[in-house]
């Protein structure tokens, strides 16, 4: 519990943010699933990915990606993403797998945290055999997915380093607000919208979180390109409408809750009221 907007962000923070370095877990899991798959195929990389090394993660709802390019000739050429899936889990056989519910991944589980994601992916090269992108698999559609994720990670990074802490902090917030409201966005996506909408330093958190929600709406509203490909192909008609409905909700009621604390305002209860409506019970409650 809070009496105050700051404590009560405070508290909400590290209650939902992954702290810690994970990177020795997440290397040691990296080279442990290319020592499991290394006979069966040629791994021309291996790199951690997702939100645990770029530090977006949420505690309690976060899982290790590990990105492993494929020989292009022997393990995808002609082949469907499904397939090339399957050969995955075929080569993990012995230990206990399951697809990424999205399509785009198996997943080996371990019996301590992190389970990872293993994402196959093949290297796409430029006629001078430098690599533009990777394609990940998409087993629900049949399709590969362009996509360079060391760049979007270090677009992060970057963004990090200008706009300041409270990037990060948005962002895990942001996810943590559509956790509880059906989750509708990926994770990917919520960071892409982060990066559309900040570019400079955050040094207000009530007002710029009010933010997100009212650029997200608009830029949710419309398919959205980063980098290579759009970010919001995995979502139905249904879906987008629900997902706008929702930061729609967010935005109004952001904007109370920067309100009632905003200038001469000290209504400190009424906003951490609404800002518990939008993130859910592990906002503090008043008092």
């Amino acid at each position: 519990m809070a009496y105050t907007v700051d404590a009560s962000f405070n508290a909400f923070y590290d209650e939902i943010n992954l702290g810690g370095d994970h990177r020795d877990t997440a290397n040691k899991r990296r080279d442990r699933i290319v020592e499991l798959l290394k006979n069966d195929f040629t791994i021309l990389e291996a790199y951690s990915a997702g939100s645990i090394p770029k530090y977006t993660a949420l505690r309690g709802h976060a899982d290790l990606d590990v990105i492993v390019a494929l020989h292009y000739g022997k393990h995808v050429k002609d082949k469907l993403p499904s397939v090339v899936l399957q050969n995955v889990r075929d080569a993990l056989s012995a230990y206990r797998t399951g697809v990424r519910s999205n399509g785009q991944a198996v997943t080996l589980y371990y019996d301590t945290w992190p389970s990872v994601d293993i994402v196959p992916v093949s290297r796409v090269t430029d006629n001078g055999g430098t690599v533009t992108h990777c394609e990940v698999p998409n087993s629900r559609t049949e399709s590969w997915i362009p996509s360079k994720p060391k760049e979007h990670a270090a677009l992060i990074e970057t963004a990090s380093t200008k706009c300041g802490a409270n990037f990060r902090r948005i962002i895990k917030m942001a996810k943590e607000w559509n956790r509880v409201h059906s989750d509708y966005l990926t994770g990917y996506h919520i960071e892409v919208l982060a990066l559309k909408t900040f570019d400079s330093n955050l040094d207000d958190l009530p007002w710029h979180l009010h933010l997100f929600f009212d650029k997200a709406r608009d830029l949710v509203r419309q398919r959205l390109w980063h980098q290579v490909s759009y970010v919001d192909d995995y979502l139905s008609a249904t879906g987008r409408a629900e997902a706008v409905k929702r930061l729609e909700t967010a935005y109004s009621k952001s904007l109370s809750a920067w309100y009632a604390t905003h200038g001469s305002n000290k209504d400190h209860a009424t906003a951490i009221g609404f800002w518990r409506q939008i993130f859910g019970d592990r906002y503090p409650a008043h008092g």
